[in-house]
């Protein structure tokens, strides 16, 4: 897709529009440089660049207030003020200025910072440009071509229309990003910027399938977002990107190359979520479909890159892209029809990278009421459960020097055989689960000390656990003296050694971030119920709330318990509250390099 057709000026300190068009010999237009003056910047886009977005779907065009950030390292270039960084930001601050498609006006942003020719004009000048000028963390320097760029994993997508079961949306620009350079000499008094996107942008189109009444799953499938999870990863909290070559010029793209990133050791998500005027799903019926665009970092031969789809309920959809993912890539995914043998167990956690630590996991929870069956207990693992509260009345004992407890045979078989490895259909099986019984009570493998029912019980975990080590086990935990601290709950494993703390919840929710000073800490939340074990909705509502409008990249819920999460699809954000605890496990940046 051609990204600016036609002009797209910029002006610095005054109102300086260039009639027609650009080109590379742009600089020698208007008056001479001259020692002391302000450089005045075109931006513009002359012919279609070969890292484009779709046209019938994304336009990438200047709009009011953008931000732009250009700086230059030559020596013949200055600050506006002596001793300042040669840098500045412009903003777009007039749209089709002289009436020509797409034909704008920037200023700087701060009308005391901008770029100066110096006193000499005999000898070439770099000049290098980003967007969005916010996502900046450096800028290229006389040693280095490369930009420091914030970069988000938690996008949005914003539906616009939904005409005939077809859901349109925009993606969040900001993510977007693009790149200029150019070098000349100081002829005239102006530059021109030729901008690049340098993203990898996937565009997925969903359609959902038709399902069967027997399944428990009524329509529509509820759609909260996908995410995409990519072999390789950037290696720190930055997006770092080196700028190779002239944007202006007839040379093909790639015109840089990205720095710092993993060949395999790592994965790294995106997670785009919906944002359906306030809501943050759609409601897909039979043959109802939504686009949604996503914008990676431009690895280089991206392949075996995969899609989930997350949807409410007792389903997991995933799409393995066995092709090079390119800067656009069109994406098609057909739900499949919803039957008793495509109905699948929602394993997230097999999707996350096996280093994914404990304190880092977002985990959604059940109190058990003790009126649970074993099938219940299944039903609520395969909608993506995976910590429980056991009361005594679900509970054996035995006495050894005072009461001891156990999960009763039955429930650990439901156990084992969701964690379980062995058949086929779980050979990718990665899932564990956690276990603490309720009244302070201390929980054994079995019904004597010699005796496990588990097949592989785990005691020994910490927050600081990984993925890998606890993967198929079930980690028992236990509740210690409901120690007040304030508000908090203390729990440990059965060595006694703290794994995390428990913060009682009534309006609000806390994310653990890592920059606390220990180590183990790892918040979670009990969240209210009435006297019965009901959820409250409005408390419901409102930490699911703030879940979803969540937009930072770093921190997590913790064990969140979810008061409703053994009914389906009702009207207590039970399954909405479930879901968004587990979206959160793909919204994060969570590579080791950035703890």
């Amino acid at each position: 897709m051609e990204k600016k057709n036609g002009l797209l000026t910029a002006a610095l300190l005054g109102t300086v529009l260039l009639m027609g068009s650009c080109s590379s010999e742009d600089s020698e237009m208007g008056t001479p440089a001259q020692s002391g003056s302000p450089i005045l910047f075109s931006v513009a886009d002359v012919q279609p660049r070969t890292r484009t977005i779709y046209e019938d779907q994304l336009q990438i065009n200047w709009v009011k207030n953008d931000e732009i950030g250009i700086c230059s390292p030559s020596a013949n270039v200055l600050p506006s003020v002596e001793g300042e960084p040669k840098n500045a930001t412009y903003k777009v601050t007039a749209l089709n200025a002289d009436g020509h498609p797409h034909h704008a006006e920037i200023k700087p942003s701060e009308e005391i910072t901008y770029l100066k020719w110096g006193d000499n004009l005999t000898t070439q000048a770099v000049f290098y440009g980003a967007y969005p000028a916010e996502r900046i963390v450096t800028y290229p320097d006389e040693n280095s071509a490369v930009f420091s760029m914030k970069y988000y994993t938690n996008q949005v997508c914003e539906v616009y229309s939904s005409e005939n079961g077809v859901y349109l949306t925009k993606p969040d620009m900001k993510n977007a990003y693009m790149i200029a350079k150019n070098e000349l000499q100081p002829i005239g008094d102006h530059v021109l910027l030729s901008f690049d996107p340098i993203m990898t942008t996937p565009d997925i189109t969903i359609t959902a399938g038709s399902y069967e009444v027997g399944t428990g799953i009524i329509q529509p499938v509820t759609v909260t977002g996908v995410s995409i999870l990519m072999p390789k990863a950037l290696t720190g909290k930055t997006l770092n990107y080196k700028i190779t070559e002239v944007t202006n010029g007839a040379i093909e793209n790639p015109r840089g190359e990205l720095q710092d990133y993993t060949t395999g050791e790592e994965w790294e998500s995106v997670f785009v979520q919906i944002d359906n005027g306030g809501k943050r799903y759609v409601d897909l019926y039979e043959g109802e479909s939504i686009n949604l665009m996503a914008f990676l970092p431009p690895i280089p031969q991206l392949t075996g890159a995969k899609i989930r789809v997350h949807t409410l309920g007792a389903t997991d959809f995933v799409k393995t892209i066995n092709n090079l993912l390119q800067a656009q890539s069109k994406i098609k995914i057909q739900l499949p029809d919803i039957t008793p043998e495509t109905t699948k167990p929602n394993n997230w956690i097999s999707k996350l990278e096996g280093s994914t630590l404990l304190k880092e996991m977002s985990i959604p929870a059940y109190v058990c009421k003790g009126t649970e069956t074993p099938d219940d207990i299944k039903k609520l693992l395969k909608k993506g459960v995976r910590a429980f509260e056991f009361p005594a009345k679900l509970l054996g004992s035995y006495n050894d020097w005072g009461e001891k407890y156990y999960i009763k045979e039955d429930y650990c078989k439901v156990f084992n055989d969701f964690l379980s490895s062995e058949a086929d259909k779980n050979k990718d099986n990665k899932e564990f689960v956690m276990v603490w019984a309720g009244e302070d009570l201390d929980l054994t493998t079995g019904k004597d000390d010699k005796t496990s029912y588990l097949t592989k019980p785990i005691t020994t975990a910490t927050s600081s656990s990984s993925v890998s080590s606890l993967q198929n086990g079930v980690v028992l935990m236990k509740k210690v003296g409901w120690q007040f601290i304030g508000d908090d709950y203390y729990f440990s494993n059965l060595n006694k050694e703290r794994v995390c703390y428990y913060v009682t919840i009534t309006d609000k929710l806390s994310f653990y971030t890592s920059n606390t000073d220990d180590n183990n800490a790892w918040k979670a939340q009990f969240i209210d119920t009435d006297q019965d074990g009901n959820p409250i909705l409005d408390t419901n509502k409102a930490i699911y709330n703030q879940i979803v409008t969540y937009k930072e990249q770093s921190g997590c819920t913790g064990i969140v318990t979810i008061p409703g999460a053994d009914k389906s699809f009702d009207s207590n954000y039970g399954d909405l509250l479930l879901q968004a605890v587990i979206d959160c496990n793909f919204k994060l940046r969570r590579n080791s390099k950035q703890q």
